[in-house]
């Protein structure tokens, strides 16, 4: 397969392209494919062509997501025609419609040429013979025939100065100016020139200051007779000069100024009239919706290679973080990691060390954005390699803390929760860097909450750090969480808190992982009533077996 569209209901087909692709859906505006539909989870599943064939992944939705009526949840091969059902939403995937084929008659099945005009191509673009017109004929066909010219001018990707510069010279062929330019405003908020004409030699074109206020903050066209100026928009050069009119029009299109149009007039050229000034009005629009839509693409284009940009490093920091949970025998473990953005300053991850223990993490970068994101995989990267030092969680947090502070100026800290695990005995060493506290969720109902032991990491290196040890019994289930989670607000403001965090956990500890990841985020999206959310939640579970 190697052209494929999925069909959603309500929507066009949405090609997938290219021989490889990863697209997740979900309700989730972060989603690839965004299905607002409240049967689906917020990420609920994800669909990988790997060499042109497709994938389909439930990412631990609560109402499931199935293929022919069967219940997925690893990666399952998929085939064009089969149902896929996300929730209550049905899905297929298929071949792209190719629409209806052309096929060229025979001479002698053409139609009857009976009511047809054919006029040749030279023909339809000759200049016709003015002669023979009234001068108003005249006037409206050149005004037609610059607009039609300018038109297509505005289809081609021209830079904005040969646009402009085109402008003046239709400009200059209707109304006959003895000067005309062209201003557009700088990032200073100054006029800068990009076309003028003008006979050789002239003097300086000098413009009123009320004349430029008119046009750039009060968005009007003006026209003026330079002997009869009683507002004083004439310059005293200008009269000098022998101009006898002129007329000032902005460069406006939605509201927005981007420069001015200047035209004036000497004799023999009459003075200008309210005709003159409408259609140089109605030119500079055209132009300047021109210029609006140019300097939309490039933003655009901006925007779409920092999407780009963002996404690739959202594929790579996802890359960095554990994908299927480790089997380590008498116990359960799950992460997941939910950005607010496309690079998170969250983080999870657990490591096999040579000693047979385990050891787990879950941390958060101060701040949003690419700068977090990057020490977000520089710690992954540094726990991982400190992996086989054997060091307990205090020495290990206080050296983290060192590391870490090397690479930031001061302004940066990670909250971190660091545990080492003896699956053999269930015994348990965890230390808390000026994390959220962890809960110790026991069998029997008891919550011992995991306070801090010391200061985030990186924001005073050199300060020592506690360690809590605990037995971890049979049914017992540790939980950490980022405050993402526990300061997800309502539309009055009110977080979701730490209180609530625990009843959840307290109602749900015997549910499978996944289920209790996926009614958190069920609960905090009804909690939060449809606001986004500002900040990363990231989970990690573990939970000892029951015997």
């Amino acid at each position: 397969m190697t052209s494929l569209v999925l069909n959603i209901p309500g929507r066009p087909p949405v090609p997938l392209q290219g021989p490889d692709g990863t697209w997740t859906l979900g309700r989730s505006s972060q989603n690839d494919l965004v299905i607002p539909d409240g049967s689906l989870s917020r990420h609920h599943a994800r669909l990988d062509l790997r060499d042109g064939i497709p994938y389909l992944e439930d990412l631990g939705s609560l109402n499931g997501t199935f293929i022919n009526g069967q219940r997925i949840a690893l990666p399952h091969l998929l085939r064009e025609g089969d149902e896929v059902r996300l929730g209550q939403i049905s899905l297929q995937l298929g071949s792209p419609s190719r629409g209806p084929r052309v096929q060229i008659q025979a001479a002698g099945d053409a139609t009857a040429s009976a009511g047809v005009i054919v006029v040749p191509l030279d023909q339809v673009r000759a200049t016709p013979d003015r002669r023979k017109d009234a001068p108003e004929t005249l006037r409206l066909r050149e005004v037609v025939q610059e607009i039609q010219g300018l038109a297509l001018e505005l289809l081609e990707d021209s830079p904005p100065e040969h646009l402009l510069s085109h402008l003046l010279d239709r400009l200059w062929t209707l109304l006959k100016p003895s000067r005309a330019a062209v201003l557009l405003t700088d990032a200073r908020g100054g006029l800068q020139t990009v076309a003028s004409r003008g006979p050789e030699g002239d003097q300086p074109i000098l413009l009123a200051r009320r004349l430029v206020e008119a046009a750039l903050e009060r968005r009007e066209s003006v026209l003026f007779n330079v002997l009869d100026d009683s507002q004083g928009l004439a310059s005293p050069s200008l009269a000098q000069s022998g101009v006898t009119s002129a007329l000032v029009t902005p460069l406006e299109h939605l509201g927005l100024v981007k420069g001015l149009l200047y035209l004036d007039a000497k004799p023999p050229r009459r003075a200008f009239d309210e005709e003159d000034l409408r259609l140089a009005s109605t030119l500079a629009h055209l132009a300047t919706a021109k210029l609006e839509q140019a300097r939309m693409r490039e933003e655009a284009q901006a925007r779409r290679k920092v999407d780009q940009e963002l996404d690739l490093a959202r594929h790579i920091q996802q890359g960095l973080l554990p994908g299927f949970p480790p089997g380590i025998q008498g116990f359960e473990v799950h992460g997941s990691n939910l950005p607010s953005r496309q690079v998170s300053g969250d983080l999870f991850g657990w490591w096999p060390r040579a000693d047979g223990h385990w050891l787990f993490c879950i941390a958060d970068v101060s701040g949003k954005g690419l700068g977090p994101g990057l020490l977000m995989a520089s710690l992954l990267a540094t726990v991982e390699a400190w992996t086989e030092r054997d060091l307990g969680t205090d020495a290990l947090a206080f050296g983290l803390s060192r590391a870490l502070a090397l690479h930031t100026d001061g302004r940066r800290f990670v909250t971190a929760v660091l545990a080492l695990l003896d699956p053999s005995t269930g015994r348990m060493t965890c230390t808390n860097a000026g994390h959220n506290p962890a809960f110790l969720l026991r069998a029997s109902g008891e919550v011992v909450p995991l306070a801090s032991h010391g200061l985030p990491l990186a924001l005073l290196p050199g300060q020592p750090y506690g360690v809590t040890t605990l037995q971890l019994e049979p049914g017992d289930l540790l939980a950490c969480y980022t405050d993402g989670i526990t300061e997800t607000t309502n539309e009055q403001g009110d977080e979701f808190g730490e209180e609530a965090l625990k009843s959840f956990l307290l109602s749900h500890r015997s549910q499978p992982m996944l289920a209790i990841d996926a009614r958190l985020m069920e609960t905090l999206d009804t909690y939060s009533q449809g606001l986004p959310y500002q900040d990363d939640r990231t989970l990690l579970l573990l939970r000892r077996d029951p015997t």
